[in-house]
């Protein structure tokens, strides 16, 4: 059996071996299998990640940036504002794009997604060949990069994708160049690494660090030595490539740091050093180590369409045990393997962990932020490479090894198992993030929506109201929640349907967006009180809480709730969702109308005068209109 890692290009060859592979020279006929593996491999991964977005769809920040690129045009004001702490011009530039071909259209957004995965697919396999030549060992950092469960949590979020698939995309790119430069000398490439670079800032602001990889990985692999003095010598023998580099990331920095001025979200300080420690422990332990490895295997749900990874008791201790055996095998078998891991560590740090660490660590528990693969999701290309860095060497590196290399059948055997389990962990991982998550309330709700303005007919008034909290929860996202916002869109510009926040004037026929999406007057959206379950014809109310059910989910919104009810005088406390109100019912049968601004499926009330208390019957939640 053939040995899988391969051996080195030998050592009276380090000038052909350190030649960039050239796709249409003789060389390609050598390494065609090899590439035709990768091939396969890659569109199978296209496939599986097309089967994930076929049930995956936009939510929450989706219909905010969707909305503001319906609203403006490719202005510098626009394209240099940050939404949600971000500075993404380029990533807006395809939300204004995606809306003039056609609003809210997943499938379009979904084929882009491929055609990206598509392409760092390539510019992934491209890298390794140049920095590996045709061994076909290259293709465990490929799986490894293609099918690894980091990117799956962000890939059902697009606004999340137009971050961090842009930002792998210029990565690979810029590597390959810059690894040609230091080749070659060539100062072309040196122009397309920065080139590339540069479009990798116009999405993320992780872009500025990307030069320090380079560096990193140049130094380490690059130019031979002990690692400090490679390091000195890689910035005197390739300074024009650093220069251009730092100018470039220092005009993005200053940038940045100017228009973060006009932000409404600003860096913080973390009061509690026990919450930033749980950060990073959850975001290893939960997070990057087992997902390093295929997990996590099981996804915590917080919101029903987005998951985040949950701990598997033993599964995630066999992960970090595995990791540590993996790590402490290429410490002991390849010479400059510790490079890598400390590669590889330093940008979880800089790029995964800091950021969050000052900008989100204030709204969410660090638990949750932690366990989000989201935000380690630009990891999984520098992931592949310093894997491969660590087991295999580079073209033309001389005494790779600090000893003798294992039987080929024991490596190979062991090689295979780990990517087959690895392999099948990640799937699992995928079908279990499917299984517990679903975009179906919020594909629904558009599509409803879209047909109801579709048929709409011309004229109609509608009474702007919030959406659900699922497809935009305005908790966080405020204002922007509210239909005019979200489906004012949908309507066909040429039936003059109007979107009003108050009824005001001779309106005959008010319509009103219901929690499903359907259009309907009014006055019929709201919901009524469920009959009780068993043999009773009222719901009795006491000091302790009675749940009524309700028989439509209702949007946040002033709802006005009638209520029958008979009993002796008492104060009763309504609840509904967060919102609070107590009420004096004098005694008798009697009908009350109670203001309340809240949501929810259920109304909550109980007695605050002791028994006996009143008899509800029946009660009704229906729109405040104001007039």
């Amino acid at each position: 059996m053939t040995d899988i890692s391969d051996q080195p290009a030998p050592a009276t060859a380090p000038a052909i071996a350190a030649r960039p592979v050239r796709w249409r020279s003789a060389g390609w006929v050598r390494t065609k299998p090899v590439i035709v593996a990768a091939v396969l491999l890659m569109a199978t991964q296209l496939c599986w990640k097309a089967y994930l977005l076929a049930h995956f769809y936009f939510r929450q920040d989706d219909f905010l940036l969707l909305d503001r690129a319906l609203s403006h045009g490719l202005s510098l004001p626009y394209l240099f504002s940050f939404s949600g702490g971000h500075l993404r011009p380029g990533g807006l530039v395809v939300f204004w794009l995606v809306t003039r071909l056609s609003p809210y259209d997943w499938p379009l957004a979904s084929i882009m997604t491929i055609a990206a995965l598509a392409a760092a697919g390539i510019l992934m396999l491209r890298l390794l060949l140049s920095l590996f030549g045709s061994r076909r060992a290259i293709l465990i950092p490929l799986i490894i990069f293609l099918f690894t469960p980091l990117t799956l949590a962000g890939l059902s979020f697009w606004t999340t994708v137009t971050d961090w698939l842009p930002l792998q995309l210029t990565m690979l790119a810029a590597t390959s160049c810059h690894v040609r430069y230091v080749r070659s000398g060539r100062l072309g490439h040196v122009v397309a690494a920065a080139a590339w670079l540069a479009a990798g800032l116009l999405f993320d602001v992780q872009g500025a660090l990307v030069p320090l990889l380079l560096f990193a990985l140049t130094s380490a692999y690059l130019v031979p030595g002990r690692w400090l003095a490679a390091a000195r010598r890689a910035l005197r023998s390739f300074r024009r490539a650093w220069t251009t580099y730092g100018v470039l990331t220092a005009a993005y920095v200053v940038l940045f740091v100017i228009r973060l001025q006009t932000s409404s979200q600003q860096p913080i300080n973390p009061k509690h050093v026990s919450s930033v420690l749980s950060l990073a422990a959850t975001m290893l332990r939960v997070g990057f180590v087992p997902a390093a490895l295929g997990g996590p295997w099981r996804w915590f749900v917080p919101g029903g369409d987005y998951g985040v990874a949950a701990e598997t008791p033993v599964l995630t201790q066999v992960a970090w045990v595995l990791a540590a055996l993996i790590v402490s095998a290429s410490l002991c078998y390849r010479r400059h393997a510790l490079r890598s891991w400390l590669t590889l560590a330093g940008w979880l740090l800089l790029a995964d962990f800091a950021p969050v660490a000052i900008s989100r660590l204030t709204e969410l528990p660090a638990s949750l932020l932690g366990a989000d693969t989201y935000y380690l999701a630009d990891s999984a290309p520098v992931l592949a490479l310093c894997v491969g860095l660590a087991f295999w060497p580079v073209a033309g590196e001389q005494d790779p090894y600090r000893v003798r290399r294992p039987r080929s059948v024991r490596l190979t055997v062991s090689a295979l198992a780990l990517t087959g389990a690895f392999l099948v962990g990640s799937i699992w991982s995928g079908v279990t993030y499917l299984s517990n998550t679903s975009s179906a309330r919020t594909r629904s709700y558009i599509d409803t929506a879209r047909s109801a303005l579709a048929n709409a007919r011309p004229g109609t008034v509608i009474l702007s109201a919030p959406t659900p909290w699922y497809v935009m929860y305005g908790g966080f996202l405020g204002p922007v929640t509210q239909t005019s916002r979200v489906l004012g869109p949908l309507a066909r510009e040429r039936a003059g349907i109007r979107f009003v926040t108050a009824a005001k004037g001779a309106v005959t026929n008010l319509m009103m967006f219901d929690s499903r999406g359907r259009l309907r007057s009014a006055l019929d959206v709201g919901a009524s009180s469920v009959r009780p379950a068993d043999s009773r014809t009222c719901w009795p109310v006491g000091s302790a809480p009675t749940r009524i059910p309700l028989s439509a989910l209702v949007f946040r919104y002033a709802w006005i709730i009638r209520l029958s009810y008979s009993g002796p005088a008492t104060t009763l406390q309504l609840e509904l969702g967060k919102s609070v109100r107590d009420v004096v019912l004098p005694a008798g049968q009697r009908d009350i109308r109670i203001l309340v601004t809240g949501a929810g499926s259920a109304v909550v009330v109980r007695s605050l005068s002791g028994e006996p208390a009143a008899c509800i019957s029946t009660l009704r939640l229906d729109p405040a209109l104001r007039r």
